[in-house]
């Protein structure tokens, strides 16, 4: 194989390793035995954070832990638009940071780095369950393993909402009530401004217009209803469980027993 005929292939590869869809990869079936088998493992991670959280305590190194978990959420990023930019498949209609995941996966980023443990991750606590974990449960991917779509998701969703749980329950990031309601109203602004923003370039970020396909399949009902408020629904729910899920766990002990702690 000549010099010229290595580079072709190297450049259909990249191609087809960067590329959004390409008619080999069918993506990835919804409940199908990849995303069930996905959705079983990292379920196992994140209920072994919690459970074992004070074993992992132990461990330490808590600074150099947080910027490796920066370093993989910033080259996931890296690595996802680079790859786009270079085959020349970047689009506006897809490709700006805008959904919820994204952003809260910068945030995640900047609290990671900064080691900001106080109001900044008490509100961005929530956006990492009410983005990822309803993206997760439902995803909507057009690769699967030979694609870094596949991989960019994994990361973004999967491993990010990971990162968050480690914050929450092994470095002990606090959250309270009220940063609940702070996210409903800043996420709620948030999905204005972006169906401000859908309205005027035609997009479809965070999903308001329309669900993905293969939800409707599944579960025809959608139809019923526009798409705003199944997201609305499901983030409400999603703020609930993330809620109950940290209280649940960082239950004081009784006054009684901490007097009789410190005595």
């Amino acid at each position: 194989m000549k010099m010229g005929d290595k580079m072709v292939v190297s450049s259909e590869m990249l191609r087809d390793f960067f590329s959004r869809e390409v008619c080999y990869d069918s993506g990835l079936e919804l409940f199908g035995g990849l995303h069930l088998a996905i959705s079983a493992f990292f379920l196992t991670l994140y209920a072994g954070v919690i459970i074992f959280r004070v074993k992992l305590r132990k461990i330490g190194h808590f600074t150099l832990i947080r910027r490796i978990m920066a370093a993989i959420l910033f080259a996931n990023m890296l690595i996802h638009y680079t790859g786009r930019i270079a085959i020349g498949e970047w689009r506006l209609s897809e490709d700006l940071p805008l959904h919820i995941c994204f952003v809260a996966n910068f945030l995640m980023m900047y609290i990671l780095v900064t080691d900001n443990k106080r109001s900044l991750f008490a509100v961005v606590y929530y956006f990492t369950l009410i983005g990822p974990l309803p993206a997760a449960v439902f995803p909507d991917l057009s690769r699967t393993w030979s694609g870094y779509l596949f991989w960019q998701f994994i990361i973004s969703h999967h491993v990010m909402l990971l990162f968050s749980l480690y914050c929450a329950f092994v470095l002990e990031y606090k959250t309270a009530p009220r940063y609940a309601v702070y996210a409903f109203f800043i996420g709620n602004a948030y999905v204005a401004a972006i169906s401000v923003f859908n309205r005027i370039f035609g997009t479809n970020y965070i999903m308001l217009g329309e669900l993905p396909e293969q939800l409707y399949r599944v579960f025809p009902f959608l139809h019923a209803l526009p798409a705003i408020v199944w997201l609305e629904l499901v983030g409400i729910l999603a703020l609930i469980a993330a809620y109950v899920l940290w209280a649940a766990t960082n239950k004081r002990p009784p006054l009684s027993k901490r007097q009789a702690h410190k005595n």
